[in-house]
């Protein structure tokens, strides 16, 4: 048995990298930066589910966020799931790249500390990020599935990954074609089952995508907007083939423009390359699929930056039933940051072999440490970008009034714009809280502005009633009216926030309760109560629920391999 320290090195350093990352945030208080949004208590509405409102972008994410914040603080569900997410990443990558613990340590660091890691995260993108890390784990269940024909772990893994649409589909597409393609042991009847049960653990998304009535809307200036950008000098291909390449300039490390990063990620290409071949000869199937995912994902990320403004690239996303989950090209180079990870350690062992022993641990040393010298400024929450902070009393005080509240009605947030910068929030941009901190569904202006090569684009919605307000707003015609047909009998005005360049007609809606920065407005009159329902996706919602509690329960108890058999 190896000493103890070797035993412990994948999981040590892995928790050292996420302890220069996540530590300023483990401060009391709440990451509140671009799409991050925790709230000290969630309540579960229609739109967590997928129920009215737009396309279920965030599905089932927020439904679990307000089944948990509650009973579980919101911030310290937000470390938890941050330091888990960065931790298993990084253990996943090492345990799927295998070999000496030095190895499973460079591939511990090209994971847990990429490029692609830190744009997601500067983006507030964790339920993606969830994804990245549950995705090496799911790899070696698949390979452990082919090789004994137990499917239930990398059932399971393909559903408790699956917070949002993308990280579903990024799990299903890597495991399940491992674990029950050509060779497989799995049963032909269990193969039925795993494919019944991870399309049933997403159907939280897919099935309410089908059942909105938006469904056919995704605005096809999203692939111009969204598409992969150039960070660094390599231009857009150098950007994606590091994993970078984000389309938010705000969620790019400044590190990320030097050469020294471009070399660097050359270098680790080179080294997988060397190391792609031994690593398909000892791990065929899952290495040649996630050979073929990554390399796709990467040509995709890349034509999503150099081709995005064209009409047939255009019309993928916005003609395409779930085109939708294409425009943001960059996240698909996920495959290609896992591929490199378990591929460059072995690439270096090759180079090095029959070397001095010394020179092999100084190269694997170097190799582990090349990504903190590429990056940075990933350290300390991207040197001070990720903080932490205090929601006000006076946002406490707001749900409480409302839930106090025995009138039925939603919500209007205003100022009519998707973000916000709070001086008690360090004046970081981030997306409105106000839906997910009320006990009411709001209506919220979900049209994003974006700064593409200095002319200002701007993606179009999903919501129908919050284009009939964007409309009427434009119009100068007075709110009180339009939004009681639509629902609406309360308007918060956040008086902290830049008034919008019109200014809402909001005459004839007097101000019943005011605090600090925040401003309740009542719609007089009897309005129209909107009370989506949707029976049917509620059942299959508590049908995938229970099904993901069982799959967990039977992986457990079956979790030992069959005797004879033995896989890494």
């Amino acid at each position: 048995m190896p000493p103890a320290w070797k035993r412990h090195a994948l999981l040590g350093w892995s928790c050292l990298l996420s302890a220069l990352v996540l530590l300023p945030l483990m401060a009391p208080g709440y990451v509140l930066h671009l799409d991050m949004v925790f709230v000290p208590q969630q309540t579960l509405l229609p739109w967590n589910l997928g129920i009215g409102g737009g396309l279920p972008r965030s599905v089932p994410q927020d439904a679990l966020v307000s089944l948990v914040a509650g009973p579980l603080p919101g911030q310290v569900l937000q470390k938890a799931v941050l330091v888990a997410t960065l931790v298993l990443a990084g253990i996943g990558a090492g345990r799927l790249a295998g070999g000496p613990r030095l190895q499973q340590v460079a591939a511990a660091s090209l994971y847990l500390w990429s490029a692609y890691l830190a744009g997601r995260l500067l983006l507030g993108h964790w339920g993606l990020l969830w994804a990245y890390a549950v995705l090496p784990w799911a790899v070696l269940a698949a390979r452990r599935a082919r090789n004994t024909g137990n499917v239930w772990r990398t059932t399971f893994l393909c559903g408790v990954g699956a917070l949002v649409p993308t990280g579903g589909l990024v799990l299903a597409l890597a495991a399940l074609p491992v674990a029950l393609g050509p060779g497989s042991k799995v049963s032909a009847r269990m193969r039925l089952a795993a494919v019944g049960l991870v399309a049933l653990f997403n159907a939280p998304w897919w099935l309410s995508a089908i059942r909105s009535p938006v469904s056919a809307v995704s605005d096809p200036v999203g692939l111009t907007v969204f598409g992969a950008r150039a960070d660094g000098p390599g231009g857009v291909l150098g950007s994606v083939l590091a994993g970078g390449g984000v389309w938010n300039s705000q969620a790019t490390l400044g590190s990320r423009t030097t050469w020294f990063a471009l070399a660097a990620a050359i270098a680790v290409v080179v080294l997988a390359v060397i190391g792609w071949r031994s690593r398909v000869r000892e791990y065929a199937p899952e290495m040649v699929w996630l050979s073929v995912l990554g390399v796709g994902g990467l040509f995709w990320a890349w034509l999503s930056g150099v081709a995005g403004d064209q009409e047939w690239a255009r019309s993928v996303v916005s003609g395409v039933p779930g085109g939708g989950l294409l425009r943001d090209g960059q996240k698909w180079t996920v495959f290609w940051v896992l591929l490199l990870a378990v591929t460059a350690p072995t690439g270096l062992a090759r180079v090095t072999r029959g070397a001095d022993r010394s020179l092999r641990v100084f190269l694997a040393v170097a190799l582990a440490l090349l990504p903190l010298a590429a990056l940075p400024d990933l350290t300390w929450g991207g040197f001070g970008r990720l903080r932490t902070a205090q929601y006000p009393v006076a946002w406490q005080d707001l749900r409480t009034t409302l839930a106090q509240r025995q009138v039925p009605g939603d919500v209007l947030s205003l100022p009519w714009s998707a973000f916000r910068r709070y001086a008690w929030n360090n004046s970081d941009v981030v997306l409105d809280p106000l839906p997910r901190q009320l006990t009411r569904t709001v209506v919220w202006n979900d049209r994003l502005p974006v700064t593409v090569e200095g002319r200002l684009a701007e993606v179009g919605g999903d919501d129908p009633r919050a284009e009939l307000v964007s409309r009427a707003i434009e119009s100068g015609a007075a709110l009180g009216p339009v939004l009681s047909d639509l629902g609406v009998k309360w308007v918060v005005v956040q008086t902290d926030q830049p008034a919008a360049s019109r200014p809402p007609d909001l005459s004839g809606i007097p101000v019943v309760w005011e605090g600090p920065g925040l401003e309740l407005r009542e719609i007089p009159g009897e309005v129209r109560p909107v009370n989506p329902t949707d029976p049917l996706l509620v059942a299959v919602d508590l049908a995938a629920l229970g099904a993901l509690i069982a799959v967990g329960l039977l992986a457990h108890v079956t979790r030992r391999d069959r005797p004879g058999v033995t896989s890494q």
